[in-house]
C-alpha cells in the first residue's frame, strides 16, 4: 500500500534527504526496530509505522531550526488537524507535538480512503519519533517538517519512589483549578499509585470539579485488585470573621491621647529590613496636639526602588540617629498613647522587631484604621489610604511619607470618630465595636485553608461551604467565612495551608506570639512546603534569604511541636513533573503575571525528594513531617467516602404522578374527543 508523501510542495513532491528521490510509505503492519542510540526518556525498542526508519539521535525541539535543515525529533501529539481537498479525495492530515522545550508540526497527504489508519497512527497523546527536513509550507507560510521516518515509541516513566516508607501528598491542584494548575486527576492518582503511595488529596481551589474523575479512577484502580485512597478535600478561600473592630483598647477612652503614625523602612520584612522614617501626630481630644518627625539611619543601603517610592536616599538618613536612639525618642513622644496606623499589622511588627532587637522594654496597643475603613465604608473599591482620603475630600498629600501619611491618617481617624458619634454614644475605643458593627466578609482578607473530607457527614458539610462560598459570600473569589466553617465543621480536617495562609502570614509579619498561636489553635494540622514554593518572598525583599525561608518553617513546626499538632509537609502541587512548569508559565503570563517566568517548583514529588528538601530539620523531624504525620492524615480518612452516590435519585413529589396521568388524559380527550383512538 503506498500512503502519500508529507507535505513539501505537495502529493507529486519526490522524497529527499536519504530516500533516494522516493516517496516515504506508511508500512503495512508497524514494524518492530531496535533504535542505535539509548535515551532515558523512551525503550530502545520502537515500532516503526513511516518510512525505511533511518533516525539519529534526537535534538531537543528548541534547537532553533531553518528551512532545509535536517532533523530527528521526539514528543506528544497534543493536536491533530484534519482537512480534506476540494474533491473530496484527498486528506490533509496535520500533526502538532512536543517534546517540552518547543514545539513543531508535520503534515500528511494521502488519500481519504486512508483516514482511520492515519489517524491510528497518529492520535492524540501518542509518543512518536521523526525524522526529516524542515521546509516552508507554501499553503500555510509556516517552517514545517517533510518526515522521512516516523515510529511510535513507549515513554519511560523516569521518576520512582524508592524510599522503602512512602509519604501521602495532601495538597494538591487538578486542572480544574482553573489557570493555574495544569495536570488532570487521573494523570496524577495514576502517578501516586505507581509510586506506591496509598493515598492521595484532591485540594484544588475554590471548587470540587474533579471529584467524579478522581472518583472513577480510584474504581479503575480497586477492579483492577489495587488499594488506593482519595483525600476529597478543597484549598478554600477563607476569611476570619471572627474578630472584632477594636481588641486589646477597649476601654481606652476616646479622646485620651491616640498617636497616628506611619513608618518608611528599606524593605518589606521586619526581620531583615529597617526603619527610615517615623512620621506621627498625637491627637487629645480628636485635635492635633503634637507632631513628631525623625529619619532612622537603618545601616544599610536603601533600594533604588524604594527610594524611587519614598524619595528617601542614604544621604538624607546618614547623619540621622540610629534605631535604638530613635525608637526611644518615639516612645516618649508615644508616652502612654494607644497607636494607630493604616495597616497596623505591617508598621506595629517593624516597631515589635526594633523593640526586640534592641532590648527595649514596649508594650502597647494599637488600632487598625485600615480594619475600621473597611466597616464603615463598605461600598469602597478597596481602602488605601489615598482611596480613603478621596473619599472624605480631604484633598492631597505627599503620599509614601511618613509625616504626610500620619497627617493625612490623623484626618481620616477624626472624621472616622465623628461619623460614628452621630450613629451612637461613644466614649470609649471599643464602643465603635458596637457603633461601626463588623467588617462584611466579603471585604476583609482572604486567605488559603486546607479542608479535607473524614466521612460522609464532612462530604456534606463540605459541599454546603462550597455552595455558601458562591452564593452568600462571593466577591471575585467563593469565600468560606470562619463563622459559617464552624457551623459546618464536623467530619471535616482543616490544614493551616501555604504561604497564603492566615498562621504563615502572621508568622511572616512578626505579629505577637500570643496571636499566632491563637490563629494555629484554629488548625487541626499545620502545613510546611518547600523553600522553593516561596522564593518570590526572597525576591520582594519580605525574607533575606533561604535561610530565612527556612526558618519560617521552622517555626511552625516548633509551633506545632508546642500545641500538640502534626506539622506535615506538602508541595502544593500545580503540575505533576518539573518540567512541566513551562506550560504553566504560559497560563501566567496570559493573565498578566509579571513573574511568571520564574515559577515555583509546584510538582508532585517522591518521598526522597521530599526527604532530602527538608533535610535541614534533621533526619528525625523530616521523617516525622515527610512520612509519619502524612500518613497519619490519611489514615484519619474514611474509605467510605464516594462523592456521587450510586444510583439514580429522581425527586419525590406528591400527587405528581397522578397529576400528570391526569394531565395527559384530559388533554388527549380534548383533541381527539370522548373515544380516544386505540
Amino acid at each position: 500500500i503506498t500512503w502519500g508523501t508529507a507535505i513539501g510542495g505537495g502529493i507529486g513532491d519526490k522524497g529527499g534527504g536519504g530516500n533516494g528521490g522516493r516517496r516515504p510509505q506508511f508500512l503495512e503492519e508497524p514494524k518492530e526496530m531496535t533504535l542505535p542510540f539509548e535515551m532515558k526518556e523512551f525503550d530502545p525498542n520502537v515500532k516503526l509505522f513511516f518510512g525505511k526508519g533511518n533516525f539519529d539521535a534526537p535534538s531537543p525541539m528548541s534547537g532553533g531550526y531553518g528551512d532545509q535543515d535536517l532533523a530527528t525529533l521526539w514528543g506528544k501529539i497534543f493536536y491533530t488537524e484534519e482537512n480534506t481537498s476540494r474533491d473530496g479525495n484527498t486528506l490533509i492530515y496535520t500533526v502538532y507535538f512536543t517534546d517540552d522545550t518547543s514545539a513543531h508540526m508535520f503534515k500528511i497527504i494521502t488519500p481519504t480512503t486512508n483516514t482511520d489508519i492515519v489517524k491510528d497512527c497518529l492520535k492524540l497523546g501518542k509518543a512518536i519519533l521523526v525524522s526529516g527536513k524542515f521546509e516552508i509550507d507554501n499553503y500555510s507560510k509556516n517552517l514545517v517538517i517533510r518526515p522521512f521516518s516516523i515510529a511510535s515509541i513507549k515513554l519511560n516513566q523516569l521518576r520512582h519512589d524508592n524510599s522503602e516508607e512512602k509519604r501521602v501528598e495532601l495538597h494538591m491542584h487538578t486542572n480544574m483549578s482553573d489557570m493555574d494548575a495544569l495536570t488532570p486527576a487521573a494523570d496524577l492518582i495514576n502517578m501516586a499509585y505507581s509510586w506506591g503511595h496509598k493515598a492521595i488529596a484532591i485540594t484544588d481551589h475554590g471548587n470540587v470539579q474533579a471529584y467524579p474523575e478522581a472518583m472513577n479512577t480510584v474504581e479503575k484502580i480497586r477492579k483492577g485488585g489495587g488499594e488506593f485512597k482519595i483525600i476529597y478535600g478543597v484549598e478554600a478561600y477563607f476569611v476570619n470573621d471572627s474578630g472584632a473592630l477594636i481588641s486589646g483598647c477597649c476601654d481606652y477612652p476616646i479622646n485620651n491621647d491616640i498617636i497616628v503614625f506611619d513608618l518608611e523602612t528599606t524593605g518589606l520584612s521586619a526581620e531583615s529590613e529597617r526603619i527610615t522614617e517615623i512620621g506621627a501626630v498625637k491627637l487629645r481630644n480628636m485635635e492635633i496636639v503634637e507632631e513628631f518627625q525623625l529619619f532612622v539611619n537603618p545601616e544599610k543601603h536603601i533600594p533604588e526602588n524604594i527610594s524611587e517610592i519614598t524619595h528617601i536616599t542614604d544621604d538624607m538618613v546618614a547623619d540621622a540617629p540610629l534605631e535604638k536612639e530613635a525608637l526611644e525618642k518615639f516612645i516618649a513622644f508615644a508616652g502612654n498613647g494607644v497607636l494607630a496606623a493604616h495597616n497596623a499589622g505591617f508598621d506595629t511588627s517593624f516597631i515589635r522587631a526594633a523593640v526586640e532587637r534592641t532590648g527595649i522594654d514596649y508594650k502597647f496597643a494599637f488600632v487598625d484604621t485600615l480594619t475600621l475603613c473597611r466597616a464603615a465604608l463598605p461600598n469602597l473599591k478597596n481602602h488605601k489610604l489615598d482611596t480613603v482620603a478621596k473619599e472624605y475630600k480631604l484633598g492631597n498629600f505627599n503620599h509614601h511619607r511618613a509625616i504626610d501619611d500620619a497627617k493625612m491618617l490623623a484626618a481620616i481617624f477624626k472624621r472616622l470618630i465623628s461619623d460614628a458619634s452621630k450613629l451612637g454614644k461613644l466614649e470609649t475605643l471599643g464602643d465603635l465595636n458596637g457603633i461601626i458593627g463588623s467588617v462584611d466578609a466579603k471585604k476583609l482578607p482572604m486567605y488559603h485553608m486546607i479542608i479535607l473530607v473524614k466521612n460522609p457527614v464532612g462530604l456534606k458539610n463540605l459541599y454546603k461551604l462550597i455552595s455558601f462560598s458562591n452564593l452568600n459570600y462571593f466577591h471575585k473569589k467563593p469565600r468560606i467565612p470562619l463563622s459559617e466553617l464552624e457551623k459546618h465543621r464536623e467530619g471535616l480536617i482543616v490544614g493551616s495551608a501555604c504561604e497564603a495562609g492566615e498562621l504563615f502570614r502572621a508568622i511572616l509579619d512578626n505579629k505577637p506570639e500570643e496571636e499566632i498561636e491563637k490563629i494555629a489553635s484554629l488548625y487541626d494540622y499545620l502545613e510546611i512546603q518547600p523553600i522553593g514554593n516561596n522564593e518570590f518572598l526572597v525576591r520582594e525583599g519580605r525574607v533575606p534569604d533561604d535561610e530565612g525561608l527556612r526558618n519560617l518553617n521552622r517555626k511552625i513546626v516548633a509551633l506545632a511541636d508546642k500545641l500538640g499538632k502534626p506539622c506535615v509537609a506538602t508541595c502544593d502541587v500545580h503540575f505533576m513533573n518539573s518540567g512541566d512548569s513551562f506550560y504553566r508559565t504560559i497560563l501566567q503570563a496570559g493573565q498578566g503575571y509579571k513573574d511568571s517566568d520564574n515559577q515555583a517548583p509546584l510538582y508532585l514529588r517522591t518521598t526522597d525528594e521530599m526527604l532530602k528538601e527538608f533535610e535541614y530539620l534533621g533526619e528525625e523531624k523530616a521523617h516525622e513531617v515527610v512520612i509519619t504525620n502524612t500518613n497519619l492524615i490519611a489514615d484519619m480518612i474514611s474509605d467510605e467516602i464516594r462523592p456521587i452516590p450510586k444510583g439514580t435519585f429522581t425527586p419525590s413529589i406528591e400527587g405528581a404522578e397522578q397529576e400528570l396521568q391526569d394531565l395527559c388524559w384530559t388533554r388527549a380527550h380534548a383533541w381527539y374527543g370522548d373515544e380516544l383512538p386505540e
